[in-house]
């Protein structure tokens, strides 16, 4: 592959100063750790400062990085393999990272300082797809308060693409380094602010990714789809087990329209036997709200439905990878493996049942529901 780089120079007469160097791609790992990750978001932060020489010369790395220590304010630093590490911004005083003005404001602050043709966005935290905050199927924590509690302000989805909307950026790709994140309603609802969404419809490992190993992917023209989540997957296989998955926004729209083609004429939506995501435990108010979307379309329309729905899925997620089993929390509740490997999308949905009437009413918020879940709504 070879790497242009690009130089926009130009000269003051008076001062013979040059204009900052135009880069070809930024990419912006925004860490909400000020939660019970903290540890491994410490981690991960040296990971991406061990991997800074990996950058290509026409690229740079800058992440926004909030953590629960109660000495250190959140900052923002960039590396790149000229520079090195440079410190940008520290914050004067502690802010919540899940608040909407405040990430709106880091990332135009980012885009603004760190001129690019083009972004690509890593979020790091706890994640949980997106239902309401209160089932915490949301997108970071920050308690507020530098605890590991995980007790705090979410990100809700919704409120994630107005702010994405608003940067003015269409996104290379979104990478979500967090828990559950891959369901069409979110892959759905951000297709028209990123290419691409990279992410497990399941728990990921507490260490999360390897920075230091993945850095070259990230920085990638096009290979990116699928270099990042195979070296993720390849990191887990053989230990503690990973799902992941690349979603192409420009087949989703295709992908929605075979879904309501192949829910048209079905009537009933039963998930027995279906490949679920998560376990019900009563105590928390988790339920297997998180069901594959393959393995729900095979269920419901056989293997016939299946096949011609499949060409559309293939298209929208080629790139696919599942271990046998996974880590959950719920182990004492639910055996996290893989049951319908035949039908695996690595993409999950919602499934409507009655007596959940806060999750449904949230579920029809959605553009998914909108193009295709209405239907499953009979």
């Amino acid at each position: 592959m070879s790497v242009i780089v690009l130089f926009a120079v130009s000269c003051n007469d008076d001062e013979g100063e040059t204009a900052p160097v135009r880069l070809r791609r930024v990419v912006i790992a925004y860490v909400m750790g000020e939660n019970s990750l903290s540890a491994a978001a410490t981690a991960d932060l040296d990971e991406m400062r061990r991997g800074a020489a990996e950058i290509p010369a026409d690229c740079r790395l800058v992440i926004f990085y909030d953590n629960s220590s109660s000495t250190a304010l959140p900052q923002i630093i960039s590396l790149d393999s000229t520079r090195g590490e440079t410190p940008e911004y520290e914050y004067p005083e502690d802010i919540i990272s899940t608040d909407s003005a405040g990430m709106e404001s880091a990332l135009k602050r980012i885009i603004a300082d760190n001129e690019a043709d083009e972004y690509a966005l890593i979020l790091w935290s706890h994640g949980s797809g997106w239902l309401e905050s209160e089932k915490r199927r949301t997108i970071g924590i920050d308690n507020g308060s530098n605890t590991s509690s995980n007790s705090g302000t979410e990100m809700e989805i919704p409120v994630l693409r107005h702010i994405l909307e608003n940067t003015g950026i269409q996104w290379r790709y979104i990478f979500y380094d967090a828990c559950f994140m891959q369901c069409m309603e979110v892959a759905y609802e951000m297709r028209n602010v990123t290419a691409w969404s990279i992410a497990s419809p399941a728990e990921i490992p507490g260490a999360g990714a390897d920075y230091t190993a993945m850095m070259p992917f990230f920085f990638e023209a096009d290979g990116f789809a699928q270099d990042i989540p195979e070296t993720y997957f390849n990191l887990y296989q053989n230990s503690c087990g990973l799902l992941i998955s690349s979603v192409m926004s420009s087949g989703l729209d295709n992908l929605a329209a075979a879904t309501a083609a192949a829910l048209s004429s079905v009537n009933d939506f039963p998930t027995d036997g279906v490949q679920a995501y998560c376990a019900y435990a009563s105590g928390t108010g988790w339920k297997p709200e998180y069901y594959d979307i393959g393995s729900c379309i095979n269920r419901w329309t056989g293997d016939g439905g299946y096949a011609a729905w499949s060409i559309a899925m293939e298209r929208a997620i080629p790139y696919r990878y599942a271990t046998d089993t996974w880590l959950t929390e719920f182990s004492s509740l639910f055996t996290a493996e893989i049951t319908d490997r035949e039908h695996y999308a690595g993409a999950s949905i919602y499934v409507p049942a009655e007596g959940r009437d806060n999750d449904n009413d949230a579920w029809r918020a959605y553009d998914w529901y909108a193009d295709v879940g209405r239907l499953m709504d009979r």
